[in-house]
């Protein structure tokens, strides 16, 4: 009965209310950002077509409104457009009759009055005109150039013609033989000019009138053109095309592997020195100490790599100084190696109280009987050390080295924060194409400028593809010749 009941207060199906909600969502936050970045890795995604939905929304929306306005509208800009071209025909009607007025005219005969008439109706045409091009009801002014060509148009007829003859003729009655002769050299050709840029308008609004479908489609080509450049493509393999296309991308992972290979024998070797320095009996303090030399690994990483980065900087770094002393040429910004030994530097020290602590534990969980026993025989330290201790600790010294070299591999704050991967010259790796690149730029660094200098974010999602790929590949390796290979019962 007492099981029954607990039955009843506690059904399986609430369990499954529970349970299964929650591990959808698990999945789904785990899941969905690895695939989402999968997914862009194989785009042309870049800080203009990333998360831009609403605005292709917005120019979807807006080019659905031009559409269906001009489609349903069509009478109505036709007759405006057919005022237009009669409104420009007027206008270089009255520029004609200038240009016949000044050629022919002496300074006697110049009807100064009616040139002002004439400027006037001009004027009033042209006005005319601009305004129906310009105007929210045609528009017009998305035709290929119309919009363009009349704006010129007019600023030439407004500011070059009007204007010579505001400066030559002014408020006089009369002109003068000077006076001609400069509007004949000066205005007469901006008359010319102004005659073509009418007629290449007047050309295309007799298109529109011929052809009203394709004013439609290139009135609202500028906003296609905006919805596709704004717009997410799918580029298949380009993005890997392109990391192989210069030496960039293939120096930062020979300079990526050739930091583990510096790094890691640099980091061990210091932490277990360290360890079994500190784990001897004879050293005084030495829990003090030990509590000491933990301190990098308590320290914020970005507190450790700037000290250590204004530690040697140039002109102004004590440890630039004391070299400098010395006769050595120390500089982590101009010198290639130099900033690459002061990575591997600054690795260490962030990484060898890991490898001490673990190297600690492994010594403490030596039996002291064995040691007894090796020192009752007559063997050395030296032996002891060969042939007890170091054997009983290899496997936890080698597996922290495997964790500290995967480490090594995703290589990021340590060069950003000491010189951005720099000094950046010109790189050639192997056959690739020459390029300009931070010649110690590591491979999560790269992508990471990509990203976030650069803003080519399908780039830098296909470097990170390849970084994934490249610390599978050694997991596997590590998997296969390492781990089975040492675990009791492997192959």
């Amino acid at each position: 009965m007492a099981r029954a009941k607990s039955r009843g207060l506690y059904p399986a199906r609430v369990a499954y209310m529970l349970i299964i909600p929650s591990l959808a969502m698990y999945l789904f936050f785990s899941l969905w950002p690895v695939a989402y970045s999968v997914y862009i890795a194989f785009t042309d995604a870049n800080n203009y077509n990333i998360a831009s939905e609403p605005r292709i929304r917005e120019l979807q929306a807006q080019l659905a409104s031009i559409t269906g306005y001009l489609q349903g509208n069509r009478e109505l800009v036709l007759e405006q457009t057919y005022r237009a071209d009669a409104y420009l025909g007027e206008v270089s009607g009255y520029l004609v009759e200038l240009k016949r007025m000044i050629e022919h005219s002496t300074p006697e005969t110049f009807p100064v009055v009616e040139l002002m008439q004439l400027r006037s109706r001009c004027d009033d045409a042209l006005t005319r005109a601009a305004r129906i091009v310009t105007s929210n009801t045609t528009f017009l002014y998305y035709y290929e150039n119309l919009g363009d060509a009349l704006s010129r148009a007019v600023a030439l007829i407004d500011g070059g013609v009007w204007g010579d003859i505001d400066r030559i003729v002014g408020f006089k009655l009369a002109i003068s033989a000077d006076d001609l002769s400069q509007l004949r050299s000066s205005t007469v050709p901006k008359i010319d000019r102004a005659l073509a840029m009418l007629e290449q308008a007047r050309s295309m609004l007799k298109q529109v009138e011929s052809d009203y479908d394709l004013f439609v489609r290139a009135a609202t080509r500028g906003l296609e053109e905006e919805i596709d450049r704004i717009s997410l493509h799918v580029v298949g393999l380009q993005n890997f095309k392109t990391l192989s296309s210069d030496s960039r991308f293939p120096n930062s992972i020979f300079k990526t592997l050739l930091f583990v290979l510096t790094s890691v024998p640099l980091k061990v070797t210091v932490g277990v020195m360290l360890a079994f320095l500190f784990s001897s009996e004879l050293i005084y303090g030495r829990k003090v100490m030990r509590a000491l030399l933990l301190i990098p690994w308590a320290l914020p990483v970005l507190l450790s790599v700037t000290t250590w980065r204004m530690f040697m900087a140039p002109q102004m770094g004590p440890l630039w100084a004391f070299l400098q002393s010395l006769g050595l040429d120390f500089n982590i910004y101009n010198k290639e190696w130099d900033a690459f030994l002061a990575y591997n530097i600054v690795e260490m020290w962030l990484a060898y109280p890991f490898i001490m602590t673990v190297t600690m534990a492994a010594i403490s969980s030596v039996p002291r009987e064995l040691l007894e026993s090796a020192t009752v025989d007559g063997a050395s330290a030296w032996q002891r050390f060969k042939e007890i201790m170091l054997p009983l600790t290899a496997r936890p010294i080698l597996f922290a080295s495997i964790l500290t070299a995967g480490a090594s591999l995703q290589a990021f704050m340590v060069p950003l924060l000491i010189n951005n991967g720099g000094p950046t010259k010109e790189v050639q790796f192997l056959w690739f194409a020459r390029t300009t690149a931070g010649v110690n730029e590591m491979m999560v660094l790269f992508g990471y400028n990509r990203a976030y200098l650069d803003q080519q974010y399908g780039l830098s999602a296909a470097a990170y593809l390849v970084v994934v790929a490249i610390l599978f590949l050694y997991a596997l390796v590590w998997y296969f010749l390492i781990y089975k290979r040492t675990t009791p019962g492997g192959a």
